[in-house]
């Protein structure tokens, strides 16, 4: 599933067939855990400063592990700071459903306002025709709703979907990381240094021309994975750009929690798929059509086509006369990470013991950050996972073993561009 542009059904259809497939029982994740337990690694660094490297950095805190996290650019400066926080329990499969439950637990347990809080979700019809045409009035449409919608039905109520605010959540647990002796580093991975032969073993990440020693490495990148697949064999990850404005209606009438998933047909007759979410600060949240992209080499380098905004606004505002003549706050763009079957990708890298890979999320990546980043730190600090079974996101059905011969010569390639003269940085001197 590539992201929530399919019919409500099919998802629906899809969470029927997840909860059909064989779950682990918590004696079994146990067993699992005790028989694949190693020692608990030293010095770990977290590659990317979205939700998914954030929340493993967190839970790792929780562990008694102190990682180093590397981010480039910012926290939450990609699309972990421009996402619109919807949460569902059952559209998808048992990752969502955990993480669900996780962020119900963040809200009570950050020391921040996240933004969190139980929201409706609606399916909408609508099409772009004057305001104040007739329409069949349902008594499952908000008041609010008084442009031109011609239909809709609820896909959750207050216990089954939920928001945050993405980018004040993702900040909240980096701090509370840090809190618990966590670190940040900005610098740009440059590749990932590791051992030879059959039983190769991570040994530190090379940024800005450095090394720094780790004994795991979990790689949080994104759409941005792809930058590191010269030093250790990776599967492809694809960019989906995706467009969203941040409206402040100018109305100082509360709207309700609602969150809208609308077919929507424009005057030209083209159906698209927008979303409008309605956030507890009183903004609004609107995303429009997705692309794909190769993404730049820097987050920040990522801007809206353009007319997407224009086209994003003009729904909003034939939805609702409350958004008509609503403030623009934000008009962004992000990048989402797309796995080559749809699935998310976490896990041991097959072939490189120490090396973690956790990508591919596509439009799900807040809701499934929490589940995601607690897995992570429970198989690192244990040998497996117990808070979710992870063997349908492995990375192993992915990766298939390289050449020897081709590994080497990367390797040797990335020392001789990275290392030259230089002396590996010790971990206490890595800030």
């Amino acid at each position: 599933m590539i992201g929530r542009q399919v019919s409500h059904l099919a998802l629906k259809t899809y969470s029927v067939f997840q909860r059909m497939q064989p779950l682990r029982s918590r004696r079994s994740l146990i067993l699992s855990a005790q028989s694949a337990k190693t020692s608990m690694p030293d010095h770990v660094v977290i590659c990317g400063g979205g939700i998914i490297g954030v929340a493993t950095a967190y839970y790792l805190t929780l562990q008694g592990i102190k990682p180093l996290l590397v981010e480039k650019t910012g926290i939450a400066c990609a699309a972990s700071g421009k996402a619109g926080g919807f949460l569902a329990l059952d559209w998808t499969d048992e990752l969502a459903r955990t993480s669900y439950s996780l962020h119900r637990e963040l809200a009570m347990t950050l020391d921040a306002d996240i933004g969190y809080r139980p929201v409706q979700s609606l399916a909408l019809s609508a099409t772009a025709l004057k305001r104040g045409s007739s329409r069949q009035r349902s008594a499952k449409l908000p008041d609010w709703l008084d442009g031109s919608v011609s239909g809709g039905q609820v896909l959750g109520n207050v216990q089954t979907t939920a928001q945050v605010h993405p980018e004040k959540l993702t900040k909240a647990m980096m701090a509370a990381a840090e809190m618990r002796g966590a670190q940040v580093r900005s610098g740009t991975v440059e590749s990932i240094s590791s051992s030879e032969g059959p039983a190769a073993k991570v040994t530190g990440v090379i940024v800005d021309g450095e090394l720094i020693q780790a004994d795991a490495v979990v790689l949080a990148l994104g759409p941005w994975t792809n930058t590191l697949a010269s030093s250790l064999q990776l599967p492809h990850i694809s960019g989906q750009l995706g467009h969203s404005l941040v409206l402040k209606p100018s109305t100082s009438e509360a709207l309700p929690a609602d969150c809208l998933f609308v077919s929507w047909q424009s005057k030209s007759g083209k159906v698209s798929e927008p979303e409008i979410f309605v956030r507890a600060d009183g903004t609004v949240w609107c995303c429009g059509e997705n692309k794909m992209v190769n993404p730049p080499e820097d987050p920040l380098q990522v801007k809206p086509c353009s007319g997407a905004s224009a086209a994003i606004q003009e729904v909003a505002k034939e939805l609702s006369s409350h958004l008509d003549s609503a403030e623009v706050v934000q008009q962004q763009a992000c990048i989402r990470p797309l796995s080559p079957d749809g699935s998310p990708v976490i896990g041991q890298h097959p072939y490189v013991a120490g090396a973690y890979i956790a990508t591919g999320h596509s439009c799900w990546g807040i809701l499934n950050g929490p589940a995601t980043g607690k897995a992570l730190a429970e198989m690192i600090a244990t040998g497996a996972s117990q808070c979710v079974d992870l063997t349908p996101y492995d990375p192993a059905r992915l990766i298939r073993k390289t050449d020897g011969v081709r590994r080497k010569e990367r390797l040797i390639e990335c020392e001789r561009t990275h290392l030259a003269d230089r002396e590996p940085i010790g971990w206490d001197s890595h800030l």
